[in-house]
């Protein structure tokens, strides 16, 4: 994870993780359309960018829950974004995003 120029990095926590899960949605709300157009996987029906979008945004407000009643736990955000995103998942890539996400809460 990069802090960029001048910032000192985040320890990956619960609530730098649901920080990061914003930050993502903020990024697809401002390349939906570029996704869209790009769209090839699994069939091209130009709405990538939308489904990852809305996935996204299903995880980051679950990641919000968990921060609510967890804290800073980052098991519990990591968790609740997976859950989030399966729950949430449009399409192949939200089924794919939310398995990505999968991946990250088995590892923490």
């Amino acid at each position: 994870m990069s802090a960029g120029v001048g910032r000192t990095p985040r320890p990956l926590d619960g609530i730098a993780l649901r920080d990061w899960a914003h930050t993502a949605v903020l990024h697809l709300i401002a390349h939906t359309d570029e996704i869209n157009r790009l769209n090839v996987y699994p069939v091209a029906d130009s709405d990538t960018g939308t489904n990852m979008l809305f996935t996204m945004r299903a995880a980051a407000a679950q990641a919000d829950e968990a921060v609510k009643a967890a804290g800073n736990d980052v098991v519990a955000v990591s968790a609740a974004l997976s859950a989030g995103a399966l729950h949430g998942a449009r399409g192949n890539s939200g089924v794919i995003l939310s398995q990505i996400l999968r991946g990250l809460a088995d590892v923490v």
